[in-house]
């Protein structure tokens, strides 16, 4: 087989296929394997049956067209892991494909079966047509296959696969087409069933606001995901688990015969809170839930975090493993009362999470201060942090004035750019730190203090303490818990969920989408000024787009140059964690973008200013 592969290049074998080939040996498929694996039980498929959308879909559209479709046709649908869920087919075919187990419960994903239309459709999320040697295993030969992903109509994540098999000589250039319009049938069916459900899950949620004005109320599709609530995003105060069994905990439902319970843990939430939850039905099945939450809870409230979608707060969303790292270490810290410090590149979202520490802790009720460290010299930062007694400078209140660390007592003080903090005020912050108490400018008592600190910077405090400029005894009073923030080239799954993000700050969710070449764009380039640079991408979007989709055109200059010029990828630079690599950094942007400092900036995830003000720091001539 691997020699015969080898003798197809030397035709021209499609570029898809070729790539499949090389997945299917870097995932070890054999090559001899006589049939696809079974991992779906009767009872699994059965449970499919009665409440996968896309199965029934599929159903319903096959059987409106079934006296269209020859007899030598088999067609198979598979969820989005590559397993089977679904089959019709007549005729000789069925003993052919039943040996090959082209039946529900298989898993054709590729890199268990290697090179076929399901598999390979997959992965290459485009509609593709597999022929006979073009398979990988040998057990597939006699057939010729074509694939269609079927995305889903709102959402338009991909969600399975429709698959058309014949014998090659019954297999010609319409299968494709007539895979396509059935594939096509199947997705207008399942807009259908989405936006009745739709309506009528809206239509409860509506009446139970009117009846409920003070619990907060959310109403939540059977895929998991929120349609609708009562509050604004920065009120509710609960984290949704970024991973939930949806599917098991409706099936639970349904079992049920009440379709309104008391009040009872929510397993969905972080910590459980206890609630009500509203099924909501359509014919005899549940097609989403309303919950009920008293605001407030005897349990600990929380930050939202969203399901599996974008539904975050203030960009706090994500679902990538480096994300999911960090947000646990997060979640872990943000109970106790030591000192942190957030380090990472610009952008990242250091006063965001400085912000879910507050939310996650017992200090939640209490003032949340910021502070930027590279605001003030010597004594106006010492006087704002600290405060000053009547009279003690020209221009001060005559009845003086408590500084951020009494306005932020019992709560938390977040010193954001803690590496620009001058070092003459340095000393002072320590002994706040040491003796938990504050001495105004001018005065001789110490006023006592209960203050949790949150740092944070994109320098490299280690290296500064080598060159004098910050003291290392502070920098170990901060840093009880370092908790660096993953960089959004690092995590590159949390990309569309963000920019659904921002569009949802638009007030444009789920109305405004984005091109396929400007998701190729958004997923490949590599945000050196991370969340912040795509949330000013996202925003000048929106401004200057004209249609209900964003493309390309719509982009800012330097993103849409990226179609049409080579790119130097930031990841091939250091990380930005210390000036020399920041130096580096930005020498390479303004070298990319032909010293247009405008640009540069932009890329940078820096305003115009704070660029200039690098580039006299650094000595970069331009």
């Amino acid at each position: 087989m691997r020699n015969h592969h080898f003798r197809l290049i030397n035709q021209e074998v499609p570029k898809t296929i070729m790539e499949s080939w090389k997945r299917s040996r870097k995932s070890e498929v054999s090559e001899t394997l006589n049939s696809a694996p079974l991992v779906l039980t009767e009872e699994d498929i059965n449970k499919i049956k009665q409440h996968d959308n896309l199965y029934q879909s599929f159903s319903m559209v096959y059987s409106r067209m079934e006296r269209e479709i020859e007899d030598h046709y088999a067609f198979g649908l598979a969820d989005e892991r590559g397993r089977m869920i679904g089959v019709r087919m007549k005729g000789k075919l069925h003993d052919q494909l039943r040996e090959a187990n082209f039946y529900p419960g298989a898993n054709w994903h590729e890199e268990v079966t290697g090179t076929n239309a399901i598999g390979t459709a997959l992965a290459a999320k485009q509609s593709v047509t597999i022929h006979t040697a073009e398979h990988f295993c040998d057990a597939w030969k006699a057939f010729s296959c074509a694939g269609v992903p079927i995305f889903h109509p709102i959402k338009k994540k991909l969600i399975g696969v429709l698959d058309l098999t014949s014998n090659d000589e019954h297999f010609h250039k319409q299968s494709l087409l007539l895979t396509k319009a059935i594939a096509e049938g199947i997705h207008l069916d399942m807009l259908n069933r989405v936006h009745r459900k739709t309506s009528i899950l809206k239509e409860v949620f509506m009446k139970k606001k009117h009846e409920t004005q003070q619990d907060w109320l959310l109403a939540i599709d059977e895929d998991g995901d929120m349609l609708a609530s009562n509050h604004s995003s920065k009120s509710f105060q609960y984290i949704w688990k970024s991973a939930f069994d949806w599917d098991t905990y409706f099936q639970q439902l349904q079992s049920k015969k009440e379709t309104d319970n008391e009040h009872e843990p929510l397993p969905f939430l972080h910590g459980q809170p206890e609630g009500k939850v509203h099924s909501v039905i359509d014919n005899e099945k549940i097609i989403g839930i309303i919950v009920q939450l008293p605001k407030h809870s005897s349990r600990q409230p929380t930050t939202k975090m969203s399901t599996q979608t974008s539904q975050h707060e203030d960009g706090v969303i994500g679902q990538s493993a480096p994300f999911l790292s960090f947000f646990s270490k997060i979640k872990k810290v943000a109970p106790s009362h030591v000192p942190v410090l957030l380090t990472g590149e610009s952008g990242t979202g250091k006063e965001v999470f400085s912000q879910t520490i507050h939310r996650l802790s017992d200090r939640r009720e209490k003032p949340f201060v910021t502070f930027n460290c590279s605001s003030l010299n010597h004594e106006l930062a010492a006087s704002e942090l600290f405060g000053y007694a009547p009279g003690s400078f020209t221009g001060g209140l005559k009845e003086g004035k408590k500084g951020l660390f009494e306005a932020a007592d019992g709560g938390v003080l977040f010193l954001d750019e803690i590496g620009e903090i001058p070092l003459t005020v340095q000393p002072l912050l320590l002994r706040v730190l040491q003796e938990k108490e504050v001495l105004r400018v001018g005065e001789y008592k110490p006023r006592k203090v209960d203050v949790r600190i949150i740092a944070a910077t994109n320098r490299d405090l280690k290296q500064m303490i080598q060159e004098g400029t910050f003291r290392e005894d502070l920098y170990y009073r901060l840093s009880v818990i370092n908790l660096p923030i993953p960089s959004l080239r690092e995590r590159k799954e949390d990309i569309l969920p963000l920019a659904h993000y921002f569009l949802e700050q638009c007030q444009l969710a789920g109305r405004i989408q984005f091109s396929e070449s400007v998701v190729q764009v958004l997923q490949t380039y590599d945000w050196p000024g991370n969340i912040r640079e795509l949330r000013n991408a996202i925003e000048y979007s929106v401004l200057f787009m004209d249609e209900d989709i964003i493309e390309i055109h719509h982009l800012p200059d330097y993103l849409q140059e990226l179609r049409s010029t080579p790119f130097v990828l930031v990841n091939n630079l250091p990380d930005i964690g210390t000036e020399k690599h920041e130096r580096e950094n930005i020498i390479q942007m303004l070298k990319q973008t032909n010293f247009n400092v405008t640009k540069a900036a932009k890329m940078l995830g820096f305003s115009r200013g704070t660029l200039y003000n690098r580039l006299k720091k650094y000595n970069i001539s331009y």
